[in-house]
């Protein structure tokens, strides 16, 4: 027992509870509860096997957050009015509404192995709509858009501007690509890898952020034309020499693109506000907009919840008056009395 009863009656009450939780088995010992949250979530971390660099850095300063405030609190002592209090200050302190969610679901994800390892009984972190995002609009690109920062951009990276926009791939699976995952003749591009910074090893490759981002993905002809194009003038003839390159035939990280992508904004007179994974936002509004479901969408994008992919789908309501417009036409033009009526 926890605690030294003053009567016996009191010490056999605790047991007969203790003996219909551990019947029910959920029975949970107090002394696996003692362990500190801050030395639980670093190890909880540490064991995180197969996390891309980028999502364990970014793992790493939400779990700093959450250490702040329960560093040596123990992990039973970590209720749902506590975790409550905090959510609410994260609130108060300024920070985005999503940033709070993602520190949340990380919070709710390590109490819930603390579960499984039998030193909670239960998650506390249960708090209605706390791991939700509200969804951000982004600028939305057009055609033209596309069109004129491919043109304005430097001609080692049209393709790269191109491919974005029309895959729907993310800039470190752009960045990533060798020549043996492009397949001219069949037009496909198979996403295998990522290339993202890690500290002290610099470029390097990893894992696509999800399982789901491992894919194929078709690329129109226009497109694929670009870039067999490109693979002809930027790109070494072996398998796995990279596609896209900075201008020094390094692998591309962001630092040595996002130069010449603010260059090319400011030349085509794009709002400056736009960023490179706009592009990508602008291939999944027009593969939305092409009539694909929300699986396929999913699907072609790289994604494993709905959540993203939905806003594409959003997007697409706004030809709701174009497509009208169409199926009106087409219906005029159907009902038009043929040349051979007419003459009759």
């Amino acid at each position: 027992a926890p605690v030294t009863f003053t009567t016996k009656a009191d010490a056999n009450g605790w047991l007969r509870e203790v003996a219909t939780d551990v019947a029910r088995g959920e029975w949970v010992d107090p002394r696996k509860g003692t362990v500190a949250f801050g030395v639980y979530g670093r190890e909880w971390l540490e064991q995180k096997a197969g996390l891309r660099s980028r999502t364990r850095e970014t793992y790493e300063s939400q779990l700093a957050v959450i250490v702040e405030r329960f560093e040596r609190v123990p992990i039973g002592d970590i209720d749902a009015v506590t975790i409550r209090r905090w959510h609410a200050d994260l609130l108060r302190s300024g920070r985005h509404q999503n940033t709070v969610a993602k520190i949340y679901r990380l919070f709710r994800s390590i109490l819930a192995t603390a579960v499984d390892d039998g030193l909670l009984r239960s998650n506390p972190c249960h708090i209605k709509g706390a791991a939700h995002e509200v969804m951000i609009e982004r600028p939305a690109l057009t055609s033209e858009d596309v069109a004129r920062l491919a043109e304005a951009i430097a001609p080692r990276f049209r393709a790269l501007v191109w491919t974005a926009a029309m895959s729907g791939l993310r800039f470190g699976e752009l960045t990533g690509l060798a020549r043996r995952h492009v397949d001219v003749n069949r037009g496909v591009i198979s996403v295998e890898r990522a290339l993202g910074f890690v500290k002290g090893d610099g470029a390097s490759f990893g894992p696509p952020k999800t399982a789901a981002a491992y894919r194929t993905v078709s690329i129109p002809a226009s497109g694929m034309e670009i870039l067999a194009a490109h693979l002809d003038e930027f790109c070494g003839p072996g398998a796995d020499d990279l596609v896209f390159t900075s201008i020094k035939g390094s692998p591309l990280l962001n630092r040595y693109f996002a130069p010449s992508w603010s260059k090319a904004k400011a030349q085509a007179g794009i709002d400056e506000g736009v960023r490179f994974h706009d592009l990508r936002h602008f291939a999944g509004t027009m593969a939305a907009t092409a009539g694909a479901s929300l699986k396929e969408v999913m699907a072609r994008m790289g994604q494993s919840s709905t959540d993203a992919a939905m806003r594409y789908l959003k997007a697409a309501e706004s030809r709701d008056r174009e497509i009208a417009d169409l199926i009106d036409r087409r219906m005029t033009l159907e009902r038009r009395p043929s040349p051979v009526h007419q003459r009759r």
